[in-house]
């Protein structure tokens, strides 16, 4: 008798064990946003307030603890127009199966055009006090690659069951402009745009400081998962 309820026991610590476990195939919903970071650069004089992203490939790479990995890509052609606003952006909603990742990877790719397809706008404060537009225009092909973080800055993110999730994408323009002197951007050249003096950095506009600039543009990039 007591053989019988000792195996009874056993089943039933494994019924509740299977109960607390995660339904590995069970998909959740994960929304992305893309923004910049805003924070001041260059002693306050410089700021980054948004702009365009248009991504022609978009991939995602998860690895899982207790499950095969995770993999998905889609291509977008005419190549998708993202805002940096933050916002979260219905095109970019896709279902991820929950479980533990021990690490999930995002690279996406910009195609070269004949047309800006990474366009950042900001300000910069000149000698004089006055807040010059800037914008910033890349029109060649670039792949970035991210590995992501949750909210705590850790690398293993939960993705769990009944709960949506949201990824954003922040580009680093700050870092990017790090290499680029305060008086190179005062001495800039100005061209008008919409009938405001702007500053604008591109491949043949201010092109000393684009190429200071494009060689920075995969670096310091971050994707954080809440």
């Amino acid at each position: 008798m007591k053989k019988w309820k000792l195996i009874g026991l056993i089943i039933f610590l494994q019924a509740c064990s299977a109960d607390k476990s995660y339904d590995l195939k069970a998909p959740q919903s994960l929304i992305f946003a893309a923004d910049v970071n805003r924070e001041g650069g260059k002693l306050d004089r410089l700021f980054f307030e948004g702009g365009l992203l248009r991504i022609s490939r978009f991939q995602l790479d998860g690895d899982r603890v207790e499950a095969e990995d995770y993999f998905f890509q889609n291509g977008y052609s005419p190549a998708m127009e993202i805002p940096l606003d933050s916002l979260a952006y219905p095109r970019l909603q896709f279902d991820l199966p929950q479980g533990i990742y021990n690490s999930i990877r995002l690279q996406f790719e910009i195609p070269s055009a004949n047309i800006p397809t990474l366009i950042v706008l900001g300000r910069f404060q000149d000698s004089t006090g006055l807040w010059v537009p800037l914008r910033l225009e890349v029109d060649s092909f670039e792949l970035f690659s991210l590995l992501a973080l949750d909210q705590f800055g850790d690398q293993e993110i939960v993705i769990e069951e009944g709960n949506s999730y949201y990824g954003l994408l922040r580009l680093n323009p700050q870092h990017w402009f790090s290499g680029v002197r305060t008086e190179q951007l005062e001495a800039a050249q100005r061209i008008s745009i919409g009938g405001e003096s702007t500053l604008l950095i591109n491949r043949s506009v201010n092109s000393e400081i684009f190429t200071e600039v494009d060689n920075r543009l995969d670096e310091l990039n971050d994707l954080t998962i809440y």
